[in-house]
């Protein structure tokens, strides 16, 4: 089924929608095209650098970033790492199990609040002695 028949077929539900979407590759390729995007917006963003400036620091036009930038983009992985690179980053790709809900989650501003921990670790210390857990 492609995702033209995909869009074409009467859901009951967001959730069914999504479900059958999720099972086609286009649908992973578009979410993460999308999601890639948004990296490089936010840390435009927070480096406050707008369309013009990154179109400056890769050397193309305006209209050039336009384009990456509106989500309808396949990106190649060079053009990913000049992205990087042009907001003082390092692209970085990872394979995710499935069935792994984590998240990547930006840390640079809050390093000092966090503790790294073996969940096997914590267990044995959780049993061993009363420990307060925060939600």
């Amino acid at each position: 089924m492609r995702m033209k028949e995909v869009e074409n077929t009467n859901f009951d539900s967001f959730e069914a929608f999504f479900e059958q979407a999720e099972k086609r590759p286009e649908y992973w390729e578009e979410r993460a095209k999308i999601e890639f995007t948004e990296e490089v917006i936010a840390r435009m963003k927070k480096l406050g650098v707008n369309k013009v400036e990154l179109a400056r620091r890769l050397d193309v036009r305006p209209g050039f970033v336009t384009r990456l930038l509106s989500g309808q983009n396949n990106f190649e992985i060079a053009t990913m790492v000049r992205l990087a690179r042009a907001l003082d980053a390092n692209f970085g790709s990872y394979l995710k199990p499935g069935d792994d809900k984590a998240k990547w989650v930006d840390l640079e501003d809050k390093a000092e609040n966090v503790i790294l921990w073996d969940p096997k670790e914590f267990r044995r210390i959780a049993a061993s002695q009363s420990v307060e857990l925060i939600a």
